[in-house]
Parts: structure tokens; sequence; C-alpha cells
């Protein structure tokens, strides 16, 4: 293996553990909840419309509240506000 070889596998090698630090750190069900609740407050509108009777207008507010509520909680858990969650 030449020197040039060399030096960019271990700076691949460092880079690897560095993100492997950083994602073994997450939390799942921060990421989960995080996840959920953008899906639920961008899709609120299609969501609505396809299991409300008559269009569902009346529920997007409240869909679009609850999606931003489980992405602050999730947010909240993956910044570890939450101690060992």
């Amino acid at each position: 293996m030449d020197v040039c070889g060399f030096f960019f596998f271990t700076e691949r090698m460092a880079d690897m553990s560095y993100w492997h630090g950083v994602l073994s750190r997450l939390s799942i069900p921060g990421i989960a909840l995080l996840l959920v609740g953008a899906l639920l407050g961008y899709g609120a509108p299609a969501l609505c419309r396809r299991f409300g009777k008559q269009g569902g207008e009346r529920a997007i507010l409240p869909l679009k509240v609850a999606g931003l509520l489980l992405a602050l909680l999730g947010a909240m858990i993956l910044l570890d506000v939450f101690p060992n969650l």
C-alpha cells in the first residue's frame, strides 16, 4: 500500500468512526416521533381529504397541531432534554 492510499484509508476510517459515534447516540423513538410529526403536519390536507366525509377541512388544523407537537417532542428527545429516554 502506498503512502497516499494509507492516509486516505485512515482518514476514511476516522470519518466512519465519527459518524458511527454520532449515529449511536441518536434516539430511535426521537427520530420516529420527529418523522411522524413532520409527515403528519405536511400531509394533513391529503389525509383529511382521504379519510374525511366531506373533505375534512375542519380536521386539518388539529392534525397540523398534533404533527407539530409530535415533531417538537421528537426533537426534544433527540436534543436529550429528557435524559435516558
